[in-house]
């Protein structure tokens, strides 16, 4: 007895192969095309963007180049007549102690002995201070001490202040020194066998201070003393012109 096949149910095809794997293919090889495509777009808009930013900066910079040294040589020939084009140069560090003439020092206290003078530097929130000790053999001379405090206020208030601290109760003679900056003071101080010159003076931000110790064995003359100190005074407001 002969039964009907049941229906519904195909018959199984084996040997043959799906076509899905050859589609995925197919897929990758187009989206690696595309991909390949828009890369080589982007390198060529980035070398034209690239190409064209170079052209114009060294079109910019031909001009300003031209214009700077019309502008270095002005302001060469400016600066040598009056000096002040080297002073401006001159930073607040240690090696600004070298920056300074000593012919009127030398004239004054004898020849400076670098073995006897000495120098620092510090910052302390942004205002840099230098000292600056310049002495002969017999280690007698001046004590230098520059500090830009940013404003000029602040070093007028310092000097002014001078007026009420070194008073003639606290063994010291002051008067008000108007010969150079914007506010100055010069007191002096008496003691055993030796007398303190003091001069004060405020450049704008820039606060100077120096002093000498005259030792009555040594003979120095005062006057010519204090005009040493007036003389290292005016120095610094050429020598630390960008500071004022």
């Amino acid at each position: 007895m002969t039964y009907p096949s049941q229906p519904g149910y195909p018959t199984p095809q084996y040997g043959g192969q799906s076509p899905q794997p050859q589609q995925q293919n197919n897929l990758w090889l187009i989206g690696g095309a595309v991909l390949t495509v828009l890369i080589i777009i982007m390198t060529v808009i980035l070398l034209v963007v690239q190409r064209t930013q170079s052209s114009g900066d060294n079109e910019g910079s031909g001009g300003n180049g031209t214009d700077s040294s019309e502008g270095t040589d002005g302001g060469g020939d400016d600066g040598g007549d009056d000096g002040g084009g080297d002073a401006a140069a001159t930073e607040l560090t240690s090696d600004a102690c070298d920056a300074f003439d000593f012919t009127k020092f030398e004239e004054t206290y004898g020849p400076v002995d670098p073995d006897q003078s000495s120098r620092s530097e510090s910052n302390y929130g942004g205002m840099p201070s230098v000292d600056c000790s310049f002495y002969n053999a017999e280690v007698t001379g001046v004590n230098l001490s520059i500090t830009d405090y940013e404003n000029a206020s602040d070093v007028i208030d310092m000097v002014e202040y001078d007026a009420e601290y070194y008073t003639t109760e606290s063994g010291y003679e002051l008067v008000e020194y108007t010969e150079m900056g914007d506010a100055g003071s010069y007191y002096t101080m008496a003691g055993e066998g030796y007398k303190q010159l003091n001069l004060h003076i405020a450049f704008g931000s820039l606060d100077v201070s120096i002093y000498t110790s005259l030792w009555e064995s040594e003979n120095i003359d005062e006057a010519a003393a204090k005009a040493t100190l007036e003389d290292i005074v005016a120095q610094c407001s050429e020598l630390f012109a960008d500071y004022t």
